[in-house]
């Protein structure tokens, strides 16, 4: 393999060369009349082009058709394009599958799953004759202010990696021959003050120990590219760090594949974070860091590139080596003879039936039960009143498009409950944004003549087209790239609405449609249950129905910290122990204390938290540490009347250590289905290595001590020497 693309390397004259370092990233100048514009391509790119983005807005046959005339126009190129596209939950076209939204997948826990949506998606891709994926997102969402939390799969370095370790696995499928790119490395999930692009900082040990372990099991699954953030890691941009890209990425972590960038990117160097006076110090930067790939369009990697090398001030070496990676990419891929589109393929494969149930599943185990005094599962032949802004749209979260056919929350509740002899009124209330209270009356009408408020509230993420950034006539977004919230209280008046339901006396079912935790304040307390739908997909209405009615039983916990407050922020389960104060005192508005003078420490819901129809008593904790593995054995019991699948969390906690460890870390996950009123007992293996952390001199240890085991509501201690 190395021996052919060194040899079309040694073809290849300096046009063709930089020509594989641009990628196109917005194909629909590409579209004439549904086809391929080849007079275009014939301008634009003589020399070929590393790839082209799918154009969105394609159907599935059309966009079939479009490929395999752009792989004709370049068949007589030396090194063809590839096909790409976003999938961070489905592919960002016309008529593909949405999957829930990567928080409500991370929700599930359960990486069987997240396999089989990758690969779902992957077979998709592939029957459209897309190659690769600017996905999954393996950032941490430890800032629930940040808009691309969403993306994530949560805000924790155990469950992130999991997920993306199976995505990766599910989308290249058995023969690798599709290009997962990670992204974004690196700490792109925790920006100052919650700002999108905004600088993050960290210390080196918790980049080895938190951020940079989901990348690496990624990287050990088969992903071929890696994209960087967009964002400054420790003062320096991610885009012109060598330190990040050469010293970590491909020393540390011994990655060998292409750095593509993130749209935009090496422009910003020099307007937004400002350490490059013009494009040739951009463009050097560039070099110098080993970025690969340029994407949506040449900028850096223009004439400018060519004119350095030229001038000899960057060495033509340096630019065959990131030529290689590239020629390599390609002939792992099969880009070389890529078979052309099947429509028949297209038709058996894209949204079919199978993957319509995977969505349907998949959502099923998204959306999380968080309070529930009893009111949940609705009784049929019930009287209900759906209110809410969010209960007439299909929120499918961004880098996707609206779903012909998906149905809203209200339609697919109205659906179950009439069929089984249900009445269901509905009153929009009001808007996710706005002082209009007009819609409040009608609300509390239907309200008071209901039996049950399901009251449906969150933000609007589904526009956007995965851009974020944001247009005149765009439609009005409160989460996803770009939407970022200075508080996570439910936008506009939809808090006020929910309050005024409650005091109609009425049972009130609270859902949040949302990309981010959402805080209620003293609703909480005063509603009678709480779901956490986040962006479920286009099966998501349908799948909630189901869950509310107790047709299914709830499975899904919180992947990441629910606060009570947005000025508790940051606020993650497995912050040190001082991070949670020091003199235990906390106040409230009629008695001041200490810590918060107003508030405690505590979050609203703590990771890893969810209900479900079944009560489940956990018994019996031990452990013992033998051969370098710790072994966890618990007994779970279920008294309730529902099948349960529960996700059983083990975290530990190491008490005494060189270097400050987190209060709790997760370290395995493991899935077990227990039939109602029976019992299931459970040994758990965990290695050594999820016990070490990266001490004072950036060295992996274990050292000997106390550690404390948590699983379930229990906990005990162990010595390990």
């Amino acid at each position: 393999m190395q021996k052919t693309a060194e040899i079309i390397l040694n073809k290849l004259t300096l046009d063709e060369k930089l020509a594989q370092l641009v990628a196109h990233g917005s194909s629909a100048d590409f579209v004439k009349d549904k086809h391929f514009n080849s007079e275009l391509a014939r301008k634009k790119y003589p020399y070929s082009v590393f790839g082209f983005m799918i154009p969105f807005d394609l159907e599935p046959m059309e966009l079939g058709v479009w490929v395999s005339e752009m792989l004709e126009h370049f068949k007589d190129a030396k090194v063809p394009p590839i096909v790409m596209c976003e999938s961070l939950h489905g592919i960002l076209g016309t008529g593909t599958t949405v999957f829930p939204q990567s928080i409500g997948m991370g929700s599930s826990f359960d990486s069987d799953l997240v396999y089989r949506v990758g690969e779902a998606i992957g077979k998709e891709a592939r029957a459209l004759g897309i190659r690769m994926s600017l996905a999954p997102d393996l950032d941490l969402g430890r800032e629930p202010r940040w808009g691309r939390l969403e993306e994530t799969y949560g805000e924790d370095s155990y469950l992130v990696g999991m997920m993306g370790e199976s995505y990766v696995k599910g989308l290249i499928g058995k023969d690798k021959k599709y290009a997962a790119t990670i992204k974004h490395f690196a700490a792109h999930g925790s920006p100052k003050s919650g700002i999108n692009l905004a600088s993050v900082t960290v210390t080196e040990q918790e980049l080895f120990d938190r951020y940079l372990p989901p990348f690496k099991k990624a990287l050990d699954a088969g992903a071929y590219c890696v994209m960087p953030a967009y964002s400054s890691l420790n003062g320096v941009p991610c885009h012109s760090s060598t330190h990040l890209l050469n010293d970590i990425l491909r020393d540390n972590l011994g990655f060998e594949g292409v750095v593509f960038s993130d749209f935009g990117a090496p422009e910003m160097l020099t307007y937004f974070q400002c350490v490059a006076e013009n494009k040739a110090d951009a463009t050097r930067l560039c070099v110098k860091c080993g970025l690969d790939v340029e994407a949506p369009s040449a900028w850096a990697y223009d004439g400018t590139l060519k004119s350095l090398i030229e001038n000899g001030e960057i060495d033509i070496k340096e630019i065959d080596k990131m030529v290689l990676r590239v020629l390599k990419l390609k002939e792992k891929l099969g880009a070389f003879d890529v078979e052309k589109p099947s429509l028949t393929e297209i038709e058996k494969i894209v949204n079919c039936k199978e993957h319509i149930l995977l969505a349907r599943e998949a959502a099923e185990k998204s959306i999380t039960l968080l309070k529930n005094d009893g009111v949940l599962p609705i009784k049929s032949g019930s009287k209900i009143a759906v209110i809410g802004p969010n209960a007439f749209s299909v929120q499918l979260g961004d880098y996707a498009l609206p779903k012909l056919g998906a149905k809203t929350p209200y339609e697919a509740i109205k659906e179950r409950a009439e069929a089984y002899g249900g009445i269901v009124t509905a009153a929009n209330g009001c808007e996710v944004y706005g002082t209009d209270i007009s819609g409040f009356d009608e609300a509390e009408k239907l309200a008071q003549d209901a039996d049950t408020v399901i009251c449906i509230i969150g933000g609007k993420s589904m526009k956007g087209y995965g851009v974020g950034w944001g247009s005149e006539d765009e439609a009005v977004l409160t989460c996803g790239e770009g939407c970022d919230m200075h508080d996570l209280t439910p936008g506009g008046m939809q808090l006020d609405l929910v309050r005024k339901m409650i005091k109609t006396g009425k049972k009130v079912v609270v859902i949040m449609v949302d990309g981010r935790p959402e805080t209620l304040h003293e609703v909480t307390k005063e509603c009678n249950a709480i779901v956490s739908a986040w962006y479920p997909g286009e099966q998501g209405s349908v799948a909630l129905a189901s869950l509310l009615f107790g047709d299914v039983n709830f499975t899904a916990k919180t992947p990441v910290t629910f606060p009570k407050h947005t000025g508790q922020l940051p606020l993650c389960y497995d912050s040190s122990l001082c991070e949670y104060g020091f003199y235990h005192s906390p106040g409230n508005i009629n008695n001041p204390g200490r810590d918060y003078v107003f508030c405690d420490t505590q979050p609203e819901f703590p990771f890893g938290y969810g209900l479900n129809y079944s009560e489940l008593v956990y018994k019996s904790l031990s452990v013992s540490y033998e051969n370098d593995k710790l072994s966890v054995s618990v007994e779970i019991e279920n008294k309730g009347d529902y099948t349960a699948e529960e996700k059983v969390l083990t975290f530990i906690r190491d008490e005494i250590a060189s270097f400050p460890q987190p209060i709790k870390k997760l370290v395995s996950v493991e899935k077990t289905v227990i039939s109602p009123r029976d019992k299931k007992s459970l040994t758990i293996s965990i290695p050594s290595e999820a016990l070490m952390f990266t001490g004072i001199d950036m060295k992996k240890k274990l050292e000997q001590g106390w550690f404390t085991i948590y699983c379930g509501n229990l906990s005990t201690r162990i010595h390990i020497k």
